[in-house]
This record gives C-alpha cells, structure tokens and sequence, in this order.
C-alpha cells in the first residue's frame, strides 16, 4: 500500500525528489485555491502558477512570406480563460475600406488597422499560442508594426508570454512533419485542414474584384479551422508538456 505525503512525514521516511515536487505542488495548489477560492485541476494550478490565466491561442494568414511590402489578411484568436474554461473567439481581417485609405495613402498598409486590434487583444492575455508561431506568427506581426511605424503595439519584453505546439510537438511526438496537420491527426485521429489556394490570397488584395468577398470568406474559413485544430490539440498534449514562460 503506497503512502500518502503526510504519512511519510509522520513516520519519518525519507521523501524522495518527487514527494519533494508534489510537496511543492500541494502548497501551491492550496494557496492558489484560496487565491481563487475555488478548487483547481492539476492543468489550472500548472498555468495559474506561471501567472497564466488568459491564453490567446491564434493564427495569422499573410499575403506573402516576407513581411516587407506584404501585410496579414487575417487573424483568429480564441482566448481561453484558465480559470473558468470560457473562450472568447475574435475575427479580424483587413477591410475593402482599409485597402482603400491605404492606397489614397501610398502607404499601402492594408492592415494597420487590423495590427492595432491585434495588439488590444494581445495586451489583455498573459499567454500567446500558435502553431509555428514563434518562427512565423509572433515574428510576422512584430515586424509588421514596426514597417508600419506603429512600434507602440509591440509587447515590451517579458510583457506577454509565447507558447507554440510546433515546439511542444518537436519534443514529446513522433511525426513524419512537424506541421499542424500532423499534430492534428496525432492528438485526435482526424483534420479539418484546408487547402491553400492561392488564387484566393491574391484576390484580397484587390477590393473592386467581384470575388473579393468570396476570397475572403475563403481565406477566414482557413484560418478558423486551423486555430480550431490548434486549440484541440493544446489540451491533448499541455498535460505531458512545460507551461511555457517564455517572452513573447
């Protein structure tokens, strides 16, 4: 019969390093619980230790690699509540308005807008997550305000946390690619994954074509389903991964 923590202590055994850690956990769970008033999960108490309550789990579509003279179409952020599992789902994307103030302009930045309402969500998380994120995403938008000299909506360091399944997949699953497709299949057998059309991303640069709309909603759609995917795969796979509190 295995003994409990309290058990050991009583008869004097000698605690070994993981009664030590659970010790640990146990005081830090009881203290957060009175924090919250209310009693958490093992996953709740992982989070809400690092200073995680609210989690931006998000994706960004662009209409070209390199964010010189290019611009993100797109973004989908859910926003999980550790504490309460609530999610909040937000939709931005680029307007045929905004194309337009941007070419009156010359400055052609489609989204300066959309960055802006990026960085209100962003300011209001304690934890981004994407998937890549931390090679493509994070990267994409910081380089994106400061090419359209709005180096304001960028996190100060240490600010705003970073998490990616890219990385977390790396070093706990076996795929053939580290893509989101596979992480996918791994953590739940099956994808919603789209194909990419490029045809679509083109269209949205241009607000007088007829199917801008459809490209769009085409575009959006992606987008959805990818940070649906991720979002389903972050709560497979957080329980036998680090609660990253890397900066952003």
């Amino acid at each position: 019969m295995s003994l409990t923590l309290q058990q050991k202590k009583k008869l004097g055994y000698h605690l070994t390093a993981r009664d030590r850690r659970e010790n640990r956990f146990h005081f830090i769970k009881e203290q957060l619980e009175k924090q919250y008033k209310r009693k958490l999960t093992r996953m709740q108490v992982r989070y809400l230790e690092k200073g995680i309550r609210k989690q931006a789990i998000y994706d960004i579509e662009t209409s070209d690699f390199n964010p010189y003279q290019n611009f993100i179409i797109c973004c989908v952020i859910h926003v999980r509540d550790i504490l309460t599992e609530k999610v909040e789902k937000h939709i931005l994307h680029i307007t045929k308005s905004s194309i337009k103030e941007a070419v009156d302009n010359t400055t052609f930045d489609f989204d300066r807008e959309l960055l802006q309402k990026m960085s209100k969500i962003f300011s209001n998380v304690d934890q981004i997550c994407g998937h890549f994120s931390d090679k493509f995403d994070n990267r994409y938008y910081t380089s994106r305000c400061l090419l359209t000299n709005q180096s304001d909506l960028i996190p100060h360091y240490q600010d705003l946390m970073a998490a990616d399944t890219w990385r977390m997949m790396k070093k706990t699953l076996k795929a053939p690619r580290n893509t989101l497709n596979n992480l996918i299949l791994q953590a739940t057998g099956t994808s919603q994954k789209t194909h990419v059309d490029l045809k679509y991303w083109y269209t949205v640069k241009f607000p007088d074509n007829k199917n801008w709309q459809k490209a769009m909603d085409y575009i959006l759609d992606h987008c959805k389903k990818d940070v649906k995917m991720t979002v389903k795969a972050v709560k497979k796979i957080e329980k036998f991964n680090n609660v990253s509190g890397a900066a952003f």
